[in-house]
């Protein structure tokens, strides 16, 4: 008996329809195997993490202790910052950071092969190179100098080590914005003899004949000048002031650069003049900070602590050894990298600094291959050109109102750094979503930057030789 037309088409439609069970199941099947978490553009002002499958991390609260120091960390693109271009748009700001970070990942390098190289043989010029160049400071800070107090801004920098401002009398000193430190006027301010222990602890200096020291970046600025104490003045977490005497920093007569209009660095490295050194059992050796989102207010500040109101409370606090302890920089161990929970097949050779000064997270070429392509093809939309903002991976979310990422691990000796999306991915604009990583260029280095550091709470502990992190509000800390 031949089957009815009516039967035919029933049996079309059930094998149609078995069809597209299949094929769904196989998607669904799929992406239940990659972790992700939803990224929120509803706002289109920036992306917000939003609560996802894989990442719902517990808060950590710091609960600062009397004794403790804070200071307030200013964006570079904040209205009181020297660093500001005035009315630059967010892509110039992302652009900015793209090309500062991959200039500083070269001069990182740079200054690890020029300190091998005086590890020789001995300098004929006892001149040193730190990664910050003279307009690639990502945050500024508030320093306070002499007797009385005369203030300044200066820019953070996790990767060197002197402290130093632009003093009188200038033989040639860039435009600063506000006065230039004057130690005529301190009653505090010593200048430093060679014999000092102080003067023989720093390498770079030059006796001529008092203690006088040669800075020099990666840019060709620098500065020169002498290698003086003063009195420094920190603010405590309590709101009082505390005098800390004899502090050694520089001061600066000869300045090559802009250095952004601001008054000099201030040196947050493990070299032995550096601020968190020098204060030392002060501060029980450690400090802290706690990053504001990338896409908040850029007058938004973010909290430095020192000293006991540097610890960490609360759950999900993870910790990893800070390695190579030598050095200026805070190295630590990436062991590996999971892109929506699958481990990527990566062989990580070379080291791994954790930076504020970097925007980016940069690796090295072949673990930023692996990331790429594993993103690429977990992510089904349709790519974007992002080269306008020196990104090259990049995706059309035109219409969105959210989407949902593959989760990003970095497995780190002992810790896993499990972040929120808004840190690894970025809008540039309204519809376009960039991966906010980039290669390190073949350098062989890899930086965990500042906006994947950006609400959580790093806590720098030199006395063990220790980083613990955890997720925090950093806005109201």
């Amino acid at each position: 008996m031949k089957p009815s037309r009516l039967w035919r088409e029933r049996m079309q439609f059930m094998i149609l329809l078995v069809l597209v069970l299949f094929y769904f199941t196989g998607i669904l099947g799929a992406s239940s195997s990659i972790r992700t978490q939803r990224i929120d553009f509803s706002s289109r002002g920036g992306t917000k993490h939003v609560k996802s499958h894989s990442h719902n991390p517990s808060k950590a609260h710091s609960k600062h202790a009397p004794g403790g120091f804070r200071v307030d960390l200013i964006h570079r693109d904040a209205p009181s910052s020297p660093l500001r271009v005035h009315n630059s748009t967010k892509l110039e700001r992302i652009q900015r950071a793209v090309e500062q970070s991959k200039d500083r990942a070269k001069l990182i390098i740079t200054s690890i092969q020029k300190r091998h190289l005086n590890s020789t043989r001995k300098a004929t010029l006892p001149a040193f190179e730190t990664p910050v160049a003279s307009d690639n400071g990502a945050y500024i800070m508030q320093l306070q100098l002499g007797t009385p107090v005369q203030t300044f801004l200066a820019i953070v920098d996790t990767g060197s080590d002197l402290v130093w401002v632009q003093c009188n009398p200038c033989r040639r000193c860039y435009r600063q914005q506000g006065p230039i430190f004057d130690p005529v006027s301190s009653s505090s301010y010593n200048q430093l003899s060679c014999s000092n222990r102080q003067c023989r602890r720093f390498s770079q200096r030059i006796c001529d004949p008092n203690c006088q020291y040669v800075y020099e970046y990666g840019d060709q600025s620098g500065s020169m000048g002498d290698f003086s104490s003063e009195t420094i003045t920190m603010t405590t977490t309590t709101g009082g002031q505390q005098q800390i005497g004899s502090f050694a920093f520089g001061c600066g007569h000869t300045n090559i650069g802009s250095f952004g209009r601001s008054a000099g660095i201030v040196g947050l490295g493990q070299g032995p003049v550096s601020l968190t050194t020098q204060l030392g059992t002060k501060i029980k050796r450690r400090f802290s900070y706690c990053l504001v989102s990338f896409d908040d207010a850029p007058s938004q500040t973010s909290p430095l602590f020192f000293g006991s109101a540097a610890n960490l409370r609360g759950r999900g606090v993870q910790s990893t050894p800070i390695i190579q302890q030598g050095s200026t920089y805070y190295y630590v161990g990436l062991d590996g990298i999971s892109v929506g929970g699958q481990a990527l097949n990566i062989n990580l050779v070379g080291g791994t600094i954790v930076d504020s000064g970097t925007t980016l997270t940069l690796l090295e070429d072949s673990a930023y291959s692996a990331v790429r392509t594993a993103f690429k093809s977990a992510i089904h939309l349709r790519t974007a050109d992002g080269s306008s903002a020196g990104l090259d991976l990049c995706f059309d979310v035109t219409g969105l109102t959210s989407y949902q990422i593959p989760t990003l691990s970095l497995h780190l000796k002992n810790a896993d750094f499990d972040p929120p999306s808004q840190n690894y991915f970025i809008l540039v604009n309204s519809n376009t979503l960039c991966l906010a990583m980039y290669t390190s260029g073949g350098l062989g280095l890899s930086i965990i930057g500042n906006i994947m550091q950006q609400n959580y709470h790093f806590k720098f502990d030199r006395g063990r030789s220790l980083l613990s992190f955890a997720p925090a509000a950093c806005d109201s800390l």
